[in-house]
């Protein structure tokens, strides 16, 4: 058997190389007549193939492995007569077109017509040109007299400056197959076909299905994202894991050389977490998953798929092993401390997540690693009472966050509703948090690998924020009560539920969990993005809003009105807000430095 061999060293393609330096020297002398020199020398706009219509009579850059093989053009079709005989493998007898490149994460479609004098076989791949010739896309279609077009779309799992696309002729009888019209275009971004926004998706529904805390529904999305990332960089090399890269070895020969679909691998991860993260919703996800599958690009081939489940799932464990003992399950009763300004219930709930602050964090060295300083620099609560700073405060929430309140204006009381999400079934605080990066991913045209990286360190931040903000709600020596328990006498904040009752969240005051996730969120997307100036139209889940979009002039705007937007709500003071944004600014600055790294 002979072996493969290399494209790149082949004797066809030190011989177009040759041809092309010349051509090239020829034109630029000037020397060759107007009409050769108008004719087309590279591919059509878009189109990776040069001469793939075969209008020019010639069949260059096209080559044959096999000296027996014969290609000519006839009619304007490549006309490529193979010699057999039918027990050579398929990669013995190859008619190529190399050394174009492809990028890791692109998608791209592959065309043509074809047709043959009998019915046969024709296996086509797009590859690496040197081992392991790994294919990108990897396809058999079935021959007959009539000419017919094929189409695989397909999104590279590697990049490589000198790919080749290979028609593979060989284990078949002697016959003639003519070619035609052959195309391979990079195709234009959608968000549709992107695996990460996708499932992203499906953690939003499952957020509205579900009355989470945003504690829980943080670490849910770090787990989820840093799985997918790890599966994306796993498969295509590009970038570096949170926890794993998964290997992926490349045995066997040019005709058993299979890539991992990156669809598969991130859809496998993600079904594989959501699954062992809210296992009564099985049948939900594993529907999701079909879901999945069936909007894959055209060109993944089963085995394709099957080494992206391997790669998935090897992420995904990774991941839900390192978050096994975390301390997210540590359900150590709330003691209250009963003192005047210490938090105590307002609608009979218990205290929620009292112990998430000591959660392992994602990133961060400890939950309280950016902690703040105590409200107003109070020592304790009876300091805090009497600061000048402190009564101010209160008394602005009394005016601005009043459920009757005649001083808070129209404006204020929109950016209320809109940034709350605190009611079922909304998508919670972290999933508006997600929605707007979405609606920036697909405003800039990010790709899948971009997606995975953006979401992964937006998950991250947000799950160390929620980690930093209640290490400053329960873990220091103020665990602050909230407006309505400091003002009293009846008041009522404007937040309420969908019945009507006004409530206040079961959770102390400061720091506002809110504004540390925005200010997480911002600094995160200023980083990505090298910009605070993308304005976009932010949304909102929250039945009470006003109006479902609002216009954002960038993040920092966005960020901040978020914060505030607690104030006018009447559960959270201008202190908790403030507080807010610098750790969490400080919590998206310090993930963003040390993870997911390009």
């Amino acid at each position: 058997m002979t072996p493969p061999i290399d494209l790149r060293r082949s004797g066809a393609a030190r011989r177009l190389r040759r041809l092309l330096s010349v051509v090239l020297a020829v034109v630029l002398a000037g020397t060759l007549p107007a009409l050769v020199r108008a004719a087309p020398a590279s591919a059509a706009a878009g189109n990776l193939i040069i001469n793939g219509s075969f209008d020019n009579g010639s069949t260059d850059p096209w080559w044959t492995r096999l000296a027996s093989t014969s290609t000519t053009v006839n009619a304007g079709q490549l006309r490529i007569r193979t010699s057999g005989p039918a027990t050579k493998p398929t990669w013995d007898d190859l008619v190529g077109h190399f050394e174009f490149g492809v990028t890791a994460g692109q998608p791209y479609r592959l065309q043509f017509d074809a047709n043959a004098d009998v019915s046969r076989t024709l296996r086509v791949s797009v590859s690496r040109v040197d081992t392991p010739f790994t294919s990108a896309v990897d396809q058999t279609v079935a021959l007959t007299s009539t000419m017919r077009r094929f189409t695989f779309d397909f999104t590279s799992p590697f990049g490589d400056p000198e790919a080749v696309l290979l028609f593979h002729l060989g284990a078949q009888a002697a016959s003639t197959v003519r070619l035609d019209n052959i195309s391979l275009t990079p195709l234009a971004i959608d968000p549709a076909t992107d695996p990460i926004l996708y499932w992203n998706g499906v953690l939003l529904d499952t957020y509205r299905a579900l009355d989470l805390p945003p504690t829980a529904s943080s670490r849910q999305a770090a787990i989820l994202h840093a799985a997918m990332h790890d599966a994306a960089v796993s498969v295509t090399g590009v970038g570096n894991p949170y926890r794993l890269r998964v290997p992926v070895s490349y045995p066997g020969t040019m005709d058993n050389v299979v890539a991992p679909s990156l669809h598969a691998a991130i859809d496998r991860a993600a079904v594989d977490v959501l699954t062992a993260l809210y296992p009564a919703r099985r049948t939900s996800f594993e529907t999701a998953h079909g879901i999945a599958v069936s909007r894959r690009p055209s060109g993944v081939n089963a085995a394709e798929a099957a080494r992206g489940d391997t790669v998935g799932a090897a992420a995904a464990a990774a991941n839900l092993q390192a978050r096994a003992n975390d301390g997210s399950d540590n359900n150590t009763a709330y003691q209250l401390d009963g003192v005047p300004g210490s938090w105590r219930p307002t609608d009979g709930k218990a205290a929620v997540s009292p112990n998430w602050g000591l959660v392992t964090p994602f990133a961060l060295t400890s939950g309280r690693q950016f902690r703040p300083g105590l409200p107003a620099g109070a020592t304790g609560y009876a300091d805090l009472l009497t600061k000048p700073e402190y009564d101010a405060q209160v008394q602005e929430v009394r005016d601005l966050g009043s459920r009757t309140s005649t001083v808070r204006t129209p404006e204020q009381t929109a950016i209320a509703f809109f940034w709350a999400n605190d009611v079922h079934p909304t998508y919670k605080p972290p999933g508006q948090l997600f929605a707007h990066t979405r609606i920036v991913s697909e405003q800039r045209k990010l790709d899948i690998l971009a997606n995975a990286r953006l979401f992964g360190l937006v998950a991250l931040a947000l799950a160390d924020a929620a980690i930093a903000a209640w290490d400053a709600k329960y873990q220091t020596p103020i665990d602050l009560w909230r407006p309505e328990s400091a003002i009293g006498g009846g008041w009522q904040p404007l937040s309420h539920g969908l019945d009507g009752v006004s409530f206040s969240p079961a959770f102390p005051a400061y720091i506002s969990g809110h504004a540390t996730f925005a200010g997480a969120w911002e600094a995160v997307m200023q980083r990505f993005f090298g910009t605070d100036a993308i304005a976009f139209d932010a949304t909102t889940d929250d039945p009470h809003a006003v109006a479902p979009v609002r216009q954002m002039s960038g993040f920092h705007a966005a960020a901040e009105e978020n914060a505030m937007s607690r104030v006018y709500l009447g559960v959270h003071y201008r202190f908790d807000a403030e507080a807010g944004l610098a750790t969490g600014r400080s919590v998206g600055a310090y993930v963003f430095a040390n993870r997911l790294r390009p």
